[in-house]
């Protein structure tokens, strides 16, 4: 199935348009993923019970779930992520006086092996998606009822 979240707006515009759906369906969709928050397709409520039973056929929600969460003494919170594909993948929250910044991965693994970076020797899986990415930064914004204001981005990858 295919990730709603690695949609662009206009590219799920028109991606609503071939499966016979109005195009302001889009944003009523991306205000129930970004705005609100929401986890499934039942949840948006202001679409068609038709359409919402279109979007589970054909779509998924990506959410990923918190294998692991460690806090430090300065506050800065690790997450290892279950990717829902047997993979694992690291984020970082960080806060400072200007807001909360997030250290996201890009991949899983790395094909470089700069010897000062901790993921050398991690084997290279793949690519993440940009939904992937996008939810990094949901799931961490949800689980800490907070808005991120500044990205990084990185790759790192942890077997489960």
């Amino acid at each position: 199935m295919k990730n709603i979240k690695d949609y662009t707006f206009s590219e799920l515009q028109e991606e609503l348009e071939n499966i016979g759906e109005k195009k302001f369906r889009a944003e009523q969709i991306y205000k129930w993923l970004y705005g609100e928050k929401v986890k499934t397709f039942e949840e948006m409520t202001n679409l068609s019970k038709e359409l919402r039973e279109k979007l589970n056929k054909e779509y998924t929600i990506c959410n990923f779930n918190i294998l692991n969460k460690q806090e430090s003494k300065d506050g800065t919170i690790k997450y290892l992520f279950d990717v829902l594909d047997g993979n694992a993948i690291e984020t970082v929250l960080m806060k400072y006086h200007y807001g909360y910044s997030i250290c996201v991965s890009s991949q899983i693994g790395c094909k470089m092996g700069c010897k000062f970076c901790a993921s050398t020797g991690i084997e290279f899986v793949r690519s993440l998606s940009a939904g992937e990415i996008v939810e990094q930064i949901l799931a961490v914004e949800q689980d800490q009822g907070i808005r991120i204001s500044n990205v990084v981005f990185m790759g790192i990858r942890r077997t489960t």
